[in-house]
């Protein structure tokens, strides 16, 4: 298995090779083939998110507002002295381009200036993602509401942005719709939220000219004590539009699920209005919520599902201590996973190939779990808060592992009838003669 982590203290990126079995808090498990620190910059310029552009090239934002295309060249592994590994292939990386100057904290200001309860908000990346249907084209989003357009040009070795429009501040994700051109005019479609900005969906022209919102989520009724119930959504995912023949064409069609910081699971449909058609409460204390993943069948690049109803499909979230959660889409608990295992609160957590839940957060380590069983394959320690992770492979790094025996004076089994039972006839006898020195003994 080879992983890249994002580790914030350093500024760097790890590159992980370990098999399954992995676990670097125990001396006496397996250990990690290679873990490799490249592009140190320290933590002013730690990497906030990651793009895989293809197997040899990613796209990373980095929280001092610079964006960089980077090359992986695969080379063999130096073995040491003393070591007896296998042989395998590590990476190097090498940056092609970067932008500067794509973060803006002033925009965030007028969130905090008027309170003083409030701290500072920083600018961050929020999302690097490939424009579908486009090769070397990204759309790059902002905490500060700042949604850009960058394009590489693989013939000049030159990245660059074409295009930024602004929405309204403060952004937690920018999730684009990849599950097929469901309008007319063939625009991409883009929907974002965050604290106090409920969920919009916008439609992005396909020669970038304009960035047009066309639908905007309303919020729920009061609770039961008549207080307003806040709005903090903070990662949505797309399902396909509504197939009945109850669609109203004239209205707008696509339906997505939201998990809002407060721990509620909310189902929406455009053609059923601006309100949720169901919100539930996962947690019962609305222990607040961060992640949001999907697992089913039929999954996309961007995470979203190729579901057209809000059935046969499960969730994975995570909360600000250290639990990571699997609900089915009715809300209720299927699986916790690493539950003894994680100790601080998860940072990041992915889906791969709907096989494997990639996590890592607070406590430093990376873990991979098996999706379906919860059970942990790998553990690496990094050293760092990890912000992001991205599985290049899933390949194993074939190691014979020593056979360890406990008994060795242990009789190898006999190989014929015969000497079995010639070895039956020994303990039986030896059996009957301990008996009679017992029954000796207890006539005395």
């Amino acid at each position: 298995m080879r992983l890249l982590a994002s580790c914030v203290d350093s500024g760097s990126l790890k590159e992980i090779l370990c098999n399954v079995g992995t676990d670097t808090s125990k001396k006496a498990e397996i250990q990690p083939l290679s873990i490799r620190t490249s592009l140190s910059e320290g933590l002013k310029a730690s990497i906030d998110t990651l793009c895989l552009c293809d197997r040899y090239r990613i796209l990373l934002g980095r929280n001092n507002g610079t964006l960089e295309m980077v090359k992986i060249v695969d080379v063999p592994h130096t073995e040491e002295e003393g070591t007896q590994l296998p042989t395998f292939q590590v990476s190097e990386f090498e940056v092609l381009d970067s932008i500067s100057g794509m973060l803006d904290d002033s925009k965030l200001a007028p969130l905090y200036e008027g309170s003083k309860k409030r701290v500072k908000l920083t600018d961050g990346f929020v999302t690097i993602s490939q424009l579908p249907g486009l090769k070397d084209s990204y759309l790059v989003a902002t905490r500060s509401g700042l949604i850009s357009v960058v394009k590489w040009d693989a013939k000049e070795s030159k990245l660059t942005k074409i295009e930024t429009f602004e929405v309204k501040a403060p952004l937690e994700f920018a999730q684009l719709y990849d599950l097929g051109q469901d309008n007319s005019s063939g625009d991409f479609v883009l929907a974002y939220g965050g604290e106090e900005n409920s969920v919009k969906l916008v439609q992005l022209k396909r020669d970038y000219s304009s960035l047009v919102q066309v639908w905007e989520a309303k919020n729920v009724k009061n609770d039961k004590l008549d207080l307003r119930v806040p709005i903090w959504p903070v990662a949505l995912r797309f399902l396909r539009p509504l197939e009945s023949t109850d669609v109203e064409k004239s209205k707008l069609n696509y339906q997505f699920v939201v998990i809002t910081r407060w721990s509620h699971l909310g189902l929406y449909r455009t053609q059923h209005g601006r309100k949720p058609l169901q919100y539930k409460e996962l947690l019962p204390n609305r222990e607040p919520l961060t992640q949001l993943q999907l697992v089913g069948k039929d999954v996309s690049e961007l995470g979203n599902i190729f579901a057209t109803d809000f059935k046969d499909f499960e969730i994975v979230t995570a909360d600000t201590k250290h639990n990571v959660y699997k609900f089915d889409i009715k809300g209720k608990l299927q699986l916790k996973f690493g539950k003894t295992d994680i100790t601080g609160a998860s940072s990041f957590l992915a889906v791969h190939d709907q096989k494997y839940l990639l996590q890592g957060g607070l406590d430093r380590y990376a873990r991979i779990f098996d999706l379906q069983s919860g059970t942990r394959l790998a553990k690496v320690y990094t050293g760092s808060k990890v912000n992001y992770l991205l599985m290049l492979d899933d390949d194993q790094v074939g190691i014979d592992k020593p056979k360890v025996t406990k008994d060795k004076k242990r009789k190898p089994e006999p190989e014929d009838e015969e000497e079995q039972e010639a070895q039956n006839d020994e303990l039986w006898h030896h059996l009957d003669k301990s008996k009679q020195n017992s029954v000796k003994k207890a006539r005395k």
